[in-house]
């Protein structure tokens, strides 16, 4: 296949999957602002813009924090994965991907279990209680906020899927979706 027929296909691919933003590179704070302008423009209609903007920016924080797969860049580093916000139906579906070390899988599947298991009034609960903790020495940025977050502000549990690579790294995928307005 030549490469102008592979971008043909890949067009309409995405154009049959209704993908609104797809990005797959290092995410710097740059992208993510350019990035943010897109998705706000792209679901300007939608009164759940300001929820899918906030999950975006929190699953796009998750590469740029915590990828294992690094770039330089001007600002110093930058992780690297790929997001997507596609529409279908009566839903939007956000999802993330990004390499991590086999080490910590087990217990992102398990914040994911867990926070997929909490009614809203316990995430926010649980929220609360994280906020006046103290922040975790494992390395976390945010004393793990995030998936308690995202999970607040999606209207699906959070779905976690890992592909192994090898011995040392898997790549690992988290979903979620939203209603559309009726």
């Amino acid at each position: 296949m030549n490469e102008s027929g592979g971008l043909y296909n890949q067009y309409l691919e995405i154009k049959d999957h209704k993908i609104l933003v797809s990005f797959k590179g290092a995410i710097s704070q740059e992208v993510l602002t350019e990035f943010g302008t897109m998705i706000k423009s792209s679901l300007s209609a939608e009164t759940n813009t300001k929820r899918i903007f906030a999950v975006f920016v929190e699953l796009a924080q998750n590469i740029v924090h915590y990828s294992a797969e690094q770039q330089p860049n001007a600002n110093g580093r930058a992780g690297v994965g790929i997001i997507i916000l596609r529409e279908k139906q009566n839903l939007f579906f956000l999802s993330s991907g990004n390499m991590v070390p086999n080490e910590k899988v087990e217990k992102i599947k398990a914040k994911c279990e867990k926070v997929n298991a909490m009614n809203k009034d316990e995430l926010k609960a649980y929220y609360q209680e994280l906020i006046r903790g103290e922040r975790p020495q494992d390395g976390s940025r945010g004393a793990g906020l995030g998936l308690v977050d995202i999970a607040r502000k999606c209207d699906s549990p959070i779905e976690c899927t890992v592909d192994r690579v090898d011995d040392e790294i898997s790549f690992m995928t988290l979903s979620v979706s939203f209603k559309k307005d009726i």
